[in-house]
């Protein structure tokens, strides 16, 4: 962490001296000295960031940088602060005298502050020799040592196989048909999951199934392991199937194995098993070894990263394993804990109960409930005992590391430093939180998290890091959208508990919850409040906090902001809090403001000195107008407004928000300022418009034709739902094929006919229409769109009997979605839907697919049927109806 946290000073650093440069004049040269001081030590520190936990010395000297980087940052931002009051004041000449005395002793104090951190940077940069650690070489053996030890311990060998696998059974069928009746080509078949969740369990059952033994010619198993070297791979390789002993491998080298065994292998059907893959290199580096000759050979492999198993085959989608069902979880517990008991019928009859609320803690993690059964069948079968492991479930898996904390710490340890403060933000919520994918991706922008690649905006740059997390099994995906992107997602309750612990060994963050909220903050640089109370004024840090998340305050009164005067991120989404302290415009540092559902009245006026915010969210709230200062913030990147009312827009003249990418919940009316307002947003990407679109149709046209970079528009005319009226056009009539960054159109209202092909964004990808009461068949000039993939008709989006979707139509369509519609039949021609992997029919209650079903659809792998009508509901259901053959390609509903 200490080399994010130094990386990232630098980087603010530097952005300060020339976006503050006259702020900072006085003082450029000491803060340019410190920040010269920490590039200089940034390299050694990338080796002894990794190396710390092996040796107390490093540790602790990495621990200093981190500190006086802390202190840097605070003592230059807290300047900023005191400078912006000051100079706020100094607009009034009573003031002008007092506010240059001030300056005065303010600049002196912080040069004095200057002066010592950089006494303290040259104590640091003295002890690496007086502590004996330039080089760490002794840190690196004492980690290679620890490491190579932990390995020891967890190596996998297929011969200490458990005779009962619990929780696997489909697992095991799904792969070994895999391997037995895949492809004739050679296929890497991949095992992914989180560590712990049993890859090596279920490998090892499959390994040694005798029908598996049957079908290979020959098999070998070995385990790689995050430090690998080819070599040591190869001569497993070469002992377990060549026989060759340690001397023949040691006069061998890497490449003449290749070849032998390439030889070996060359007229064999063989399975070759690569437990506990961490690189893409490995299979770069052994993929000489295995020939293909088509006759089914398979490599299968075990890894935690999907981006691994993609590399090695990008054709073969890898099984991933799912946490343990409640059921399973208690008889693999119920199983552990009886090891050393006499059976199972022997448990208390209290056990039951008690014990299936200790195995809910494991939340379907093998590893910890593997762990916490062994613990419970070293102790008596009492009541009290079995309570108090209830009541310590985390402690006590924290007793025992080499099984659990320190392989949960080879997956951390593995990720990018910059990834490492996105992983461990997650323990800010609170626990089984769902939390929102575009709000944590807003928030790690602000945190300053997330590196510039280029000219990409940082939102996506910050999604790709979600993904990474996910692709990592560090994070899981909760709900994703209908174009497969991350709508919601969640950290195991395990992996939450490490990563707080690790966090506050950093400094980086602390948890408060409700039995803890009186007690001060002893450090972390961000808090999130869980059901409890905000710090009181007592508390030591608060002056320091970048960043406060609150959730369900008991007490929602929240005032004296001022007490956080260096604040970057201010949440207080769900927090019932009707008035906002006015002193929330002294946290001039703020990037971001989330009053998301607190239900307040109206913005302070002082919000406009927010000069630095990046995203405002006033969503359900009880606001209706925008202060007039909000236009002019220049770094005002997402702006979410009142979605529950009509809010007042009267943007000034002039430029307003540069930099905005994102505006939704805005209501346009008869008084809404459109033309000579609105319409200088023009470097918009997402836009949503509600309301009465059609009383300014030709001043929205206009705008909408001027945003060349707009990748998402919805436009939602409220009036196609009250007192509709056919003589006028609910939704602009206009053309996108201007439109080339265009991928999402959401339409909600009246457009009486679709426009014509020319007139689609050329590169749409999704497409949602509601209200359209359109009357000619929308598929016919729809499925000729060229990069449709998903495809949504709503309530009322089509008023007509019958729906086709033609031979060749659709081809690039993943996702259909009817619901609300009155369509009485949907034909589907052979050759249609060529693509399609979801299908969802929603309320629409005289439907019938005619003639022959859904049997042209190949690919389909998901359907849902909600609120049909009984006599189709029976021909689907449990594969038994009538005329099932026509489905009989999609999976068991």
């Amino acid at each position: 962490m200490a080399e994010y946290v130094v990386t990232f000073f630098l980087d603010k650093i530097a952005s300060y001296l020339m976006e503050e440069a006259n702020s900072l004049s006085d003082i450029h040269d000491e803060v340019a000295s410190i920040e010269g001081e920490l590039r200089r030590m940034q390299c050694f520190l990338k080796d002894a960031d990794s190396k710390q936990d092996a040796n107390e010395r490093v540790r602790n000297w990495v621990a200093d940088i981190r500190d006086v980087a802390y202190d840097s940052e605070d003592v230059v931002e807290y300047y900023i602060f005191r400078l912006a009051q000051l100079r706020r004041k100094g607009f009034l000449p009573f003031f002008a005298r007092y506010v240059f005395c001030h300056e005065l002793i303010l600049r002196r104090k912080v040069r004095e502050q200057v002066k010592g951190i950089r006494i303290r940077l040259q104590d640091i940069t003295n002890s690496r020799s007086t502590y004996g650690i330039e080089n760490i070489v002794e840190a690196s053996q004492r980690a290679g040592f620890a490491a190579g030890s932990l390995q020891e311990k967890r190596r996998s060998s297929p011969y200490d196989c458990e005779e009962d696998v619990i929780g696997l059974a489909e697992d095991i069928k799904a792969v070994e048909a895999q391997l037995i009746y895949g492809e004739s080509r050679l296929s890497v078949i991949s095992i992914i999951g989180m560590a712990g969740i049993g890859k090596t369990t279920l490998t090892k059952k499959v390994y040694l199934s005798s029908d598996i033994k049957m079908h290979f010619d020959c098999c070998a198993w070995v385990f790689v392991s995050q430090e690998y070297r080819a070599k040591d791979i190869l001569n497993e390789l070469g002992k377990n199937l060549l026989g060759l002993s340690k001397a023949d491998l040691e006069h061998r080298n890497s490449q003449d194995l290749l070849k032998t065994l390439s030889v070996f292998l060359e007229d064999k059907r063989y399975l070759i098993v690569l437990d506990d893959i961490w690189k893409t290199e490995v299979m770069n580096d052994l993929k000489e070894a295995f020939p293909e000759k088509n006759n089914g050979s398979r490599v299968l492999l075990t890894t935690r990263f999907k981006e691994v198993a993609l590399y090695a085959d990008s054709k073969c989608p890898p099984h991933e394993l799912s946490l343990l069902k409640d059921e399973d979880s208690w008889k693999l517990f119920s199983r552990k804990v009886c090891v050393r008991i006499d059976s199972f019928a022997s448990l208390p009859p209290w056990a039951e109960e008690l014990g299936k609320q200790i195995v809910k803690t494991c939340g379907g993690l093998p590893l910890a409930i593997v762990v916490l059964g062994g613990l419970l069948s070293r102790k008596d079968a009492t009541f009290i005992e079995w309570q108090k492991v209830l009541q310590s479930v985390h402690w006590q898996l924290r007793q025992d590391p080499a099984q659990y904390t320190e392989i949960l710490a080879l997956s951390y340890n593995d990720l990018p430093y910059y990834l490492k403060p996105c992983f461990l933000y997650f323990s800010l919520f609170p626990e089984d939180f769902e939390i929102s994918a575009r709000r944590l991706i807003l928030l790690w922008v602000a945190e300053g998290f997330v590196q510039s690649r280029g000219q990409e905006p940082l939102e996506d740059i910050a999604e790709d890091y979600l993904e990474e997390l996910i692709g990592r099994n560090m994070i899981l995906a909760g709900k994703r959208k209908s174009d497969g992107r991350i709508r919601t997602c969640r950290m195991h309750d395990l992996l939450r508990e490490f990563s707080i612990s690790k966090a506050k060994e950093d400094h980086f963050l602390e948890v408060i919850h409700e039995d803890s909220s009186n007690s001060f903050l002893t450090g972390g640089r961000r808090v999130g409040i869980h059901f409890g109370v905000l710090p009181t004024c007592r508390s030591r840090n608060a002056s320091k906090l970048r960043s406060l998340l609150c959730f369900d305050l008991n007490k929602t009164d929240i005032r004296n902001l001022k007490r956080y005067r260096l604040l970057h991120v201010l949440d207080l989404e769900g927090v019932y809090l009707p008035n906002l302290d006015c002193a929330v415009g002294d946290l001039i540092h703020l990037r971001y403001l989330g009053l998301r559902a607190t239900w307040l009245r109206k913005l302070p006026i002082s919000i406009r000195y927010l000069l630095n915010l990046q995203t405002l969210d006033l969503r359900s709230t009880l606001i209706d107008l925008v202060p007039f200062g909000i236009w002019k913030f220049r770094h005002l990147r997402n702006l979410y407004l009142n979605e529950l009312k009509e809010m007042v827009i009267s943007p000034p003249k002039g430029p307003i928000l540069a930099n905005l990418q994102l505006l939704r919940g805005i209501h346009i009316g008869s008084k809404s300022c459109v033309a000579g307002g609105l319409d200088k947003l023009t470097f918009i990407r997402e836009l949503e418009l509600r309301g009465a679109l059609h009383l300014q149709e030709e001043a929205i046209a206009k705008w909408i034709s001027s945003c060349k970079n707009l990748e998402c528009l919805k436009l939602h005319d409220f009036s196609t739902f009250k007192n509709f009226d056919r003589t006028y056009i609910s939704i602009p009539n206009m053309t996108f094929s201007g439109h080339c960054r265009l991928f999402k159109l959401h339409i909600g209202g009246f457009i009486k006919k679709l426009p014509d092909l020319e007139d689609f964004p050329p590169y749409l990808t999704e497409l949602s229409l509601e209200g359209s009461l359109l009357m000619e068949d929308p598929m016919l000039k729809l499925e000729k769109l060229p990069n449709l993939r998903v495809l949504k008709l709503k309530q009322s989006s089509f008023v007509g009997k019958e729906l086709i979707c033609s031979r060749g139509g659709f081809t690039q369509l993943h996702f259909l979605k009817l619901s609300f519609l009155v369509v009485e039949k949907l034909r589907i021609e052979d050759g249609a839907l060529s693509n399609l992997r979801q299908l969802e029919i929603i309320d629409c209650k005289q439907i019938k697919i005619v003639p022959n079903g859904l049997y042209p659809v190949t690919t389909l792998r998901d359907l849902k049927l909600g609120y049909i009508s009984h006599g189709f509901e029976l021909k689907v259901q449990d594969r038994r109806g009538e005329n099932w053959y026509r489905i009989h390609q999609v999976p068991p509903i």
